[in-house]
């Protein structure tokens, strides 16, 4: 009982603080937008500060707090790099999962994420995306074309520093979605996965498209996986368990891959074999995972991957340091 109600303590205490915190952001947020027509540079990286500091107290309840450890394989990434991020998608972990990547290389404010449409709606965490000029979407190309192209060619234009998370499953990975999977595959003769979906590359091949020979060079894949050390492989936290409990029991893995735009195809129906063989890789990466997890795969040292603490990653997210330049 006692276990009980100091878990929930510990929820009322980081959850209600931190959405209040979101709340009283988006209070300044809103208040702060007029700036956007004096001076974008500024006013962006503002907004891109405040956000920044909501998923920090995030990020620190996760790995320091509730000692969540994340491991981290292949490519070691090069700091504030700009780049179009693939992510496998299993629930809300995800960005937890992104964002210990974007700390750790400096990118972290200029996170765009590709989010459902009706999430703009949700107070604190919600407005907050809407305000710093996240990308909602509502998985429909000709409605969600229009909105994708202004906001790339308005990052194009100002060379905006930018990761573009994107979700090429288009939704989370689930049992039931799965079995939907399987059975589309088998309509066109694709490949059957049992980790992840068929992916769809219409958005993507936009994104892609759109930023050859501009200031973003790359694409990064990234797997994720979860494990239980009891209940085994895809078991993950929910955000309630993440803000409430010990979390050590739980393993968190990430692969990185570093992908030159220039080698990626132009034409769709290449991009779509192009991603199909990329899933394919990641479908048998996870499956080794679950049988292994890490034991077969060079795991990055911890110490170059070390979390440095909150009071640390909050004096980076607040730099003015004038010789941090993004790359191109």
């Amino acid at each position: 009982m006692f276990e009980n109600t100091s878990r929930l303590g510990r929820l009322a205490f980081y959850g209600g603080g931190i959405f209040s915190f979101c709340v009283a952001l988006n209070a300044i947020q809103l208040v702060t937008s007029p700036l956007f027509k004096i001076n974008k540079e500024k006013a962006r990286n503002l907004n891109a500060s405040l956000a920044g500091s909501v998923w920090l107290l995030i990020q620190d309840v996760f790995e320091k707090k509730h000692k969540g450890k994340i491991t981290y394989s292949g490519d070691d990434l090069p700091e504030k790099e700009n780049a179009i991020v693939i992510v496998n998608h299993r629930s809300w972990d995800d960005f937890i999962l992104v964002n210990s990547v974007a700390f750790r290389k400096r990118t972290v404010k200029s996170l765009k994420y590709f989010a459902k449409d009706s999430l703009k709606f949700l107070p604190g965490f919600g407005w907050g995306m809407y305000l710093m000029g996240q990308i909602f979407v509502k998985r429909n190309w000709t409605s969600d074309k229009k909105k994708i192209d202004k906001a790339f060619n308005g990052i194009k234009k100002d060379k905006e520093p930018v990761w573009i998370i994107t979700y090429l499953e288009g939704t989370r990975f689930t049992r039931e979605k799965l079995i939907q999977s399987h059975a589309f595959a088998k309509e066109r003769n694709l490949p059957i996965f049992n980790n992840v979906l068929i992916p769809r590359v219409k958005g993507f091949n936009a994104s892609v498209n759109a930023f050859r020979n501009s200031h973003v060079k790359y694409v990064y894949d990234f797997t994720l996986a979860y494990n239980h050390k009891e209940k085994g492989f895809g078991e993950l936290p929910s955000i309630a368990t993440i803000l409430s409990s010990d979390i050590s029991n739980y393993q968190f893995h990430i692969h990185i891959r570093r992908i030159p735009i220039e080698s990626i195809p132009e034409n769709e129906e290449e991009v779509y074999q192009w991603a199909i063989k990329m899933f394919h890789d990641k479908d048998k990466l996870l499956e080794d995972l679950k049988q292994n997890w890490t034991k077969n795969i060079d795991v990055i040292s911890e110490e170059k991957m070390e979390w440095k603490g909150l009071l640390f990653e909050l004096k980076k997210l607040f730099s003015r340091n004038k010789d941090v330049k993004y790359l191109e």
